[in-house]
């Protein structure tokens, strides 16, 4: 019997984010075939976000919330009048 058993944790530690993953998830959210399709209110945002990953300027492990295709405050999103997108990684949440 082995004396030195090892154990993966069943989360990784730190948590991985695939920014590709993501970014094909969130366009999978554009196509109205996909069981998952928003509303076309969504879809600037939803592009907004894509390109920010694109970029290089989001990494999923900040909280960034999206209104009219523009990075905005939560304040600012729950007064506003239009809809908003918050993109928000778990890992974000955890200290």
């Amino acid at each position: 019997m082995a004396s030195n058993i090892e154990f993966s944790p069943a989360i990784p530690i730190p948590l991985v984010f695939d920014v590709q993953k993501r970014i094909e998830q969130l366009q999978s959210f554009l196509d109205p075939n996909d069981p998952n399709y928003q509303p076309e209110e969504q879809h600037t945002n939803i592009k907004a976000v894509i390109k920010l990953y694109e970029d290089g300027k989001l990494d999923g492990h900040q909280p960034l919330t999206i209104m009219d295709g523009k990075i905005v405050t939560l304040q600012e999103a729950f007064k506003g009048k239009a809809h908003f997108w918050c993109e928000v990684y778990f890992s974000s949440l955890v200290p």
